[in-house]
């Protein structure tokens, strides 16, 4: 590398990942939002929480593709943060819900300039030895963030459906060390007379990011219902649903620390068992109405979603060049995005054919898990069989 990357550096990419989860810090407080709002339906309730997610598929793509060549990474993270930070505090303020839609579309163009941002960097400042390991200590930041940013913000909407949105307002710690301490990687040198390599995504891509982006009509019911799940049948409020929620996050953390030697032993059958232990969460949390039970089943959701993630990523490292691997990042995270968009409508359409807005939603996503884990468990999803990836290390 062309210099030494500096604790301080790392502090302030591994700043990024951190806030990188920052959507669903008011998912805790979606009760209390309807509460609020009692004329409006529970399917516009959502996108506060969703709309976000659509916003983030242009702007993630857009820096994506200018991100280090036409942009500096110290440009675009700042505008990325200070977005995040403004706009996710501003609904704190408002009154009409069009204006916090508003609000909540302008956080997820913040946020989807920062989404593909950490990974890049990560790929673009360290030796090859080490990136493995600050992705993966990239991943536990990344679920670090959203315990706190969850956790605090069903706390503070225990104090008003307005407070949940306050703590966005850690982006402003973000924004300084980015300000003073992001590194900045080495452009590419395309020798005089050379052509420039041309980013190409191929079709698998594509396929692979879509079929990724059905996971969040796994998860997303189990998110965004849980605070109206625990209130109607009387388990928990705002607060127990952060506490019920971060453990969806933990479960993220158990699964990044675990992934590798997991791998060692699941290999291509991985994508398959980490389906199926969402299936298995999704049913402690329908069929128990025990905050014991359904506590352990979101870690399960947690789990396997995290043993998902890595995976993806791995397959598109192995179809994709490396000057290609931004670009496709963008696209797996934009589509994912879309999906998280996607399931309002999804939600709607459950809810007109069963009558039941919380509860089918979460059977339809069980489903779909059930389907994917058997399909996994007997088509390998792997182009090739990678080495089992690294376990992270302090930089």
């Amino acid at each position: 590398m062309a210099k030494k990357i500096t604790p301080m550096n790392t502090a302030a990419i591994m700043s990024i990942f951190f806030i990188a989860m920052g959507i669903g810090t008011i998912t805790p407080a979606l009760a209390t939002i309807i509460a609020a709002f009692p004329n409006l339906s529970i399917s516009t309730i959502y996108l506060v929480s969703t709309l976000p997610s659509l916003m983030v598929i242009p702007a993630s793509l857009l820096a994506g593709a200018v991100v280090g060549s036409k942009v500096k990474y110290k440009t675009l993270a700042s505008i990325g943060i200070l977005l995040f930070a403004v706009a996710g505090v501003a609904p704190a303020f408002a009154n009409d819900f069009t204006v916090v839609l508003i609000e909540r579309a302008v956080f997820g163009i913040g946020l989807g300039i920062l989404s593909p941002l950490g990974n890049a960097l990560v790929l673009g400042v360290y030796s090859e030895d080490k990136r493995a390991g600050m992705l993966g200590a990239g991943t536990l930041m990344m679920n670090i963030g959203g315990i706190v940013l969850q956790f605090l913000g069903g706390a503070m909407a225990g104090f008003g459906w307005n407070f949940a949105f306050y703590p966005h307002a850690l982006g402003i710690i973000s924004l300084v060390l980015v300000l003073f301490f992001l590194p900045e990687p080495p452009k590419m040198v395309v020798p005089e007379g050379a052509e420039k390599p041309k980013i190409k995504v191929p079709a698998s891509i594509w396929v692979l990011s879509i079929l990724f982006g059905l996971v969040m009509f796994i998860s997303y019911p189990l998110l965004m219902g849980m605070s109206i799940l625990l209130t109607v049948n009387s388990i928990g409020g705002t607060t127990a649903s952060a506490v019920v929620l971060s453990f969806f996050t933990i479960g993220g953390m158990i699964g990044g620390a675990v992934f590798a030697p997991s791998y060692k032993v699941l290999k291509r059958f991985i994508v398959g068992v980490g389906l199926a232990l969402m299936a298995i969460g999704a049913a402690l949390v329908i069929y128990t109405f025990n905050i014991v039970l359904i506590t352990i089943g979101m870690t399960l959701v947690g789990i396997g979603f995290s043993y998902l993630m890595p995976s993806v990523f791995m397959i598109i490292g192995m179809t994709s060049s490396p000057q290609a691997f931004p670009m496709c990042s963008s696209i797996l995270m934009a589509l994912m995005n879309l999906f998280a968009f996607l399931y309002t409508f999804w939600s709607k359409l459950i809810t007109n054919i069963t009558g039941d807005a919380l509860m089918m939603p979460m059977v339809a996503g069980m489903a779909i898990a059930i389907i994917g884990a058997v399909v996994f468990f007997i088509v390998n999803p792997f182009p090739k069989m990678p080495a089992a990836p690294a376990a992270p290390i302090e930089e």
